[in-house]
């Protein structure tokens, strides 16, 4: 394993504490809040998630009353992964697992910004960043709640990374499995939290890859419809689903750590520092990734995600007229790139916090570097800094 979870949390700490001020900015309430009743409460929801404390990433599609995220943890960790109404769609014989995931916040007026702590995946064994599809889902404690959002995606080949194919999938998967728990002591209800119609895009050239391998069918029934040019919008029927239940958490010892190495080999668009649209790079070489998650008797929920390595970077630009799919030729010769992130997350019946530090280093000549810092919970901030080696 390339380095161990405390020495990346360290690193990066050491690193960032170099590129930041050492104050941390206050989050302000973020605009359009929705009034919602969640087990005879009342509560101003932004109905989104977010990396950064600003921008909308996921919309919220599922509401919890009255229950906390490590219970729902605990009831769908319990689950097989037989569901016979999505029979025939891949990835949904998957099974819960804690989630290997970036830090997202949500905010809603009984505590403000709030991490989502708590991380699942559904997923086949052995494969923990899907293969390729998952199921992922973050919960936000609130109060006595829980809001969560669901989304299904697709795991880039050659990357770590992942795009969102459906936002309602993803929410209709976790309702049926909260009724297979036999927590849930209504039926489930709908709730508009969004306008229906579209919500974020799936780049184009994924689509296409999809249809080209054969997707086509899991395509037409996620609603994915490619338009004349350009990306692909993801539609959305806007509804959240409020899911009422009655879940003894039981809290226990436990422990468990889960590795994997992924091996880029992909050309994407300069992450960073980029000079213009035609500004791409090929990044080639192992990360290796870390995940740990300790329970304990007091109920104390403790997750800690790191990853890290060096890829080779090589400057590209894309043959001109386009192809399809796009060619590229190197403009220049490769560099190395170190990249280094740590993720914690921490529930208890008082406390609840997520940080993220990250670090990404272009051995360049001048270097450039991005880096940024994520809190939400107890302590709120988000800072991001890119160096282009410009005086």
């Amino acid at each position: 394993m390339w380095k161990s979870v405390r020495t990346l949390a360290v690193a990066c700490s050491i690193s960032l504490a170099a590129a930041f001020s050492p104050a941390s900015q206050s989050a302000d309430p973020p605009a359009g809040l929705k009034e919602i009743q969640a087990g005879g409460t009342s509560l101003a929801l932004w109905p989104y998630t977010t990396p950064d404390l600003a921008t909308p990433s996921d919309p919220i599609n599922l509401v919890f009353p009255n229950a906390d995220p490590r219970a729902i943890r605990q009831e769908l960790m319990k689950l097989d992964g037989s569901r016979p109404p999505f029979a025939g769609l891949p990835g949904t014989s998957c099974t819960w697992t804690d989630a290997m995931g970036s830090e997202h916040a949500a905010y809603a007026d009984l505590d403000g910004w709030v991490g989502g702590a708590v991380q699942l995946a559904c997923v086949p064994p052995g494969a923990p960043l899907g293969g390729p599809f998952r199921f992922h889902i973050r919960l936000f404690r609130q109060g006595a709640h829980t809001v969560g959002g669901a989304h299904f995606e697709i795991l880039v080949s050659g990357t770590a990374e992942h795009r969102v194919l459906s936002w309602d999938l993803a929410r209709e998967l976790v309702v049926f499995d909260m009724g297979r728990t036999g927590a849930l002591t209504a039926p489930p209800s709908g709730l508009g939290l969004i306008p229906a119609g579209t919500f974020g895009t799936l780049p184009r050239l994924l689509y296409d890859g999809l249809l080209q391998g054969g997707a086509g069918q899991l395509l037409a029934v996620l609603g994915l419809q490619a338009p004349p040019t350009g990306d692909v919008p993801i539609p959305t029927s806007g509804q959240a689903r409020v899911l009422q239940s009655s879940i003894a958490f039981q809290p226990r010892q436990t422990q468990s750590t889960t590795t994997t190495r992924v091996t880029y080999s992909i050309v994407v668009p300069k992450p960073f520092c980029a000079t213009g649209p035609f500004d791409f790079v090929q990044l080639a070489g192992p990360l290796d990734f870390t995940l740990s998650v300790h329970t304990n008797p007091s109920g104390r929920y403790d997750r800690t995600y790191a990853f890290g390595g060096t890829l080779r970077v090589t400057p590209m630009r894309p043959v001109l007229p386009p192809t399809s799919p796009p060619t590229f030729v190197p403009t220049g010769s490769p560099v190395d790139a170190v990249i280094l992130q740590a993720q914690r997350g921490t529930l208890t019946d008082q406390r609840d916090q997520t940080t993220e530090i990250a670090e990404q280093l272009l051995l360049s000549d001048p270097p450039q570097s991005l880096a940024w810092r994520f809190g939400a919970g107890h302590s709120d901030y988000f800072a991001r800094q890119a160096l282009c080696g410009i005086e």
